[in-house]
């Protein structure tokens, strides 16, 4: 990393804003821990940003939080990188104290945050699903297969066994005529 890369990262956690800079180490830190962005900065410019957005529109919630995700999908951060920004938003706001009331644009926030927490759990729950209904799918056809085999014509029989063969027994390894065949003397020791 070059020197201005790590001048312009660390220019983000050493404001005059103490509680600021702690939020923006910590959210560098777990960020490094779990890697999502490709650049460190880029989750603390989009942190940054958003922040600056929501409290210029504070007295309009709708309207900030609105212009804070079309300036998020500006950026198309994928889901989880999506939902990295949204759980610090949150933190950020739940445990900052400011001049004026910032609760509806944190319920707001949430209410997103949420909303993308259970997309996500969805879609995994939903791959897990497939793969378990293929898993069990296949097991039965595989229970079924002798009966199967018995009803086919003897060739149709055979290509569906020598197309199964090599899930069954280990792959032959080719012997060139310079290696010959293994010592037995090797074989025996």
């Amino acid at each position: 990393m070059k020197q201005k890369e790590i001048e312009a990262i660390e220019s983000y956690f050493e404001t005059e804003n103490d509680h600021w800079n702690k939020f923006a180490f910590e959210m560098l830190c777990e960020q490094s821990q779990q890697g999502r962005f490709e650049s460190p900065e880029t989750p603390l410019q989009l942190f940054s940003n958003s922040v600056e957005v929501l409290l210029q529109h504070f007295e309009h919630p709708f309207k900030a939080v609105k212009l804070f995700t079309g300036q998020l999908d500006k950026q198309n951060p994928n889901p989880a990188q999506r939902l990295f920004i949204f759980d610090w938003l949150c933190k950020y706001l739940e445990q900052s104290e400011f001049d004026f009331d910032m609760k509806p644009i944190e319920d707001l926030l949430k209410s997103h945050r949420d909303k993308l927490k259970a997309e996500s759990q969805q879609e995994k729950s939903l791959t897990k699903n497939i793969r378990q209904t293929l898993k069990e799918t296949m097991q039965k056809e595989i229970e079924r297969l002798p009966e199967v085999l018995e009803t086919l014509e003897p060739k149709e029989r055979l290509n569906i066994l020598c197309k199964l063969m090599p899930f069954v027994f280990p792959k032959v390894e080719s012997v060139s005529h310079a290696q010959g065949e293994p010592d037995e003397h090797k074989i025996n020791w």
